[in-house]
């Protein structure tokens, strides 16, 4: 214990992270939303009240588990990241201090920031025992739970810091592996489940995500009956030796991946720039090819064009053609073989609407993983890199680089919204006639949802001064707007229905499913006359115009800023 303590890198990491005012404003914004679902599900029909109490602690220990969740990413994954931007990685192999002793400042460090979140939102968590029928043997297991998987998830977001160069890719990767292994896992055992020899294995998949081992805990008997009499207690345990594997395979991936860093790679940009016909022939025709190829002399830009725009164009987008034709090949391939395995149930297990359902989630969880984070690094990197100053520099104005930067990133975002395509073709296939004006609502409220969620990134990103927070950020702003706004849906009737219409016009995903079908949502009341999908219209369209003026009017501060 002696020895971590004198750990530098530890007392550095540690240190810093618990005297920022960052880590401190993520515990209190964590502190304040917990702290509210605790008031609105507080039992009121008395403090001794056994089913109160055991669902109390299961909803709210559910919700700490997915926030802590979505602040783990922050806090791992940028911790070799951070040192690779600030060109100090290389550096701490050429001080006294061993390769052990700098993986061990890092895992160390990483685990300590956790441990202490965990620590701060127990008191909490010990105010639901209060409510009684709580024993001190169930505390612990969901504790235990909950503990294993942010540890184990924690793991996820140091090894992908480490094997990564910048801190986005870290973050966003982090973010991705999170939602798979936390909630996509349940999609096999929802989309085969007709296939009966399969079952075991869809439900061992199911069995990594924690939300299943506590929805195992808190009734095991329903738990049976609802999934067809697998035993709570071994879903319990394969979900306890596959946190524990997976948190061995992060490991190990993290010890290699420090103690022999990657090779430098050949960057695209230190290459020479070519003009004649031939090599450019050579290029195109070679896999993979290049939509507008970066290394090409490109011909001046017009007066009349935004040059922000172009250069965004020219660079980022199309001169990143291989991620661009995997991701888009991927997530094509990933919406035909949702679409197959839906119809493949209809009229069986599933009905119209709920292949609905799973073509508006798909679409949504597109635009959720992809705008947030495409704009988050706009103004941030520029800053990193001292680019920024030069910008300042030159006659562009605040409004120009902030509609450049928006129109590059939402082009971005719309390549892989045509991945769902084959989604959309599916649900027009299936309308009536009368019934078409339906999905171009829905594509509209889709469109202003990327438009309002890109643009906030890029507001995020003038904001904070790394990219790491920025991406954070943007990514809370999403998730409060998508899945924080479907919390008052538990709260039952303590909140109104008027209440409960106002907070879901706030969310994309409620509209587009109120104007896919009749039957979901139907009995909220109007708002201002209007039903739930022309409010979150309205909405959005507002929440767009501001955060356009108000990013606007942040990067015209930060050129007039004097140093």
């Amino acid at each position: 214990m002696i020895k971590i303590r004198k750990n530098p890198i530890f007392r550095r990491e540690f240190t810093a992270a618990a005297r920022g005012g960052k880590l401190l404003a993520a515990i209190l914004i964590l502190l304040t939303t917990l702290s509210f679902i605790l008031f609105m599900l507080w039992p009121r029909t008395g403090v001794f009240s056994r089913f109160d109490s055991e669902e109390l602690f299961m909803v709210f220990l559910a919700s700490s588990l997915g926030l802590l969740l979505f602040t783990t990413p922050v806090v791992a994954a940028t911790a070799i990241t951070e040192e690779k931007e600030s060109n100090t990685f290389d550096q701490l192999f050429t001080t006294l201090l061993t390769p052990f002793d700098i993986m061990a400042g890092k895992l160390l460090s990483s685990f300590a920031m956790v441990l202490l979140i965990i620590l701060i939102i127990m008191p909490l968590t010990a105010i639901c025992a209060l409510s009684g029928g709580i024993g001190i043997r169930f505390l612990l297991q969901t504790y235990g739970i909950m503990t294993l998987s942010v540890f184990t998830y924690c793991l996820l977001g140091l090894a992908l810091s480490a094997w990564c160069r910048h801190s986005l890719a870290a973050v966003l990767l982090t973010y991705m592996g999170i939602i798979i292994l936390a909630g996509a896992v349940w999609l096999p055992a929802v989309l085969l489940r007709q296939f009966e020899p399969l079952r075991e294995i869809v439900m061992t998949i199911r069995t990594i995500s924690p939300f299943e081992a506590l929805a195992a805990l808190y009734d095991p008997a329903l738990y049976e009956v609802r999934w067809g009499g697998l035993d709570a207690q071994r879903a319990v345990i394969q979900h306890l030796i596959g946190m524990g594997g997976l948190a061995v395979i992060f490991l190990g991936a993290f010890c290699i991946l420090i103690f022999q860093p990657p090779g430098a790679r050949k960057k695209e940009n230190q290459r020479e720039m070519y003009s004649d016909f031939r090599t450019s022939l050579k290029r195109r025709v070679g896999f993979p090819f290049y939509l507008i190829d970066p290394l090409k002399r490109k011909k001046p830009i017009s007066s009349w064009r935004n040059p922000v725009f172009v250069t965004e164009l020219r660079s980022k987008i199309f001169g990143n053609p291989k991620f661009i034709l995997r991701a888009l090949a991927i997530l094509i391939s990933i919406s035909l073989a949702l679409i197959f395995l839906v119809t493949l149930q209809y009229g069986v297990f599933f009905s119209q609407d709920q292949v609905r359902l799973a073509a508006v989630l798909f679409q949504f969880a597109v635009v959720v993983s992809f705008a947030p984070v495409v704009s988050s690094s706009s103004i941030s990197d520029e800053m990193t890199s001292g680019t920024f100053d030069m910008l300042r520099m030159t006659p562009i104005r605040a409004w120009t680089l902030v509609t450049g930067k928006f129109k590059a990133a939402f082009i971005y975002v719309l390549i892989f919204i045509i991945s769902s395509l084959p989604v959309f073709f599916a649900i027009l296939y299936m309308e009536t006639d009368p019934a078409y004006w339906r999905v171009t609502a829905w594509m509209g409220i889709l469109v202003l949802a990327t438009f309002t969620f890109t643009m906030f990134g890029l507001f995020a990103s003038s904001v904070m001064k790394k990219t790491a927070a920025a991406t954070a950020l943007s990514y809370g702003f999403a998730f409060v707007f998508s899945i924080g706004t479907l919390a008052v849906l538990m709260f039952g009737d303590r909140v109104s229905r008027e209440a409960q219409a106002t907070a879901l016009s706030l969310n994309p995903l409620v509209a587009a499913l109120q104007l896919t079908t009749d039957r979901w949502f139907a009995d909220l009341p109007l708002i201002f006359n209007r039903p739930l999908w022309q409010n979150t219209i309205l909405v959005y369209a507002i929440l767009f115009a501001l955060v356009l003026i108000l990013s606007a009017i942040r990067v015209h501060s930060l050129f007039s800023k004097r140093y």
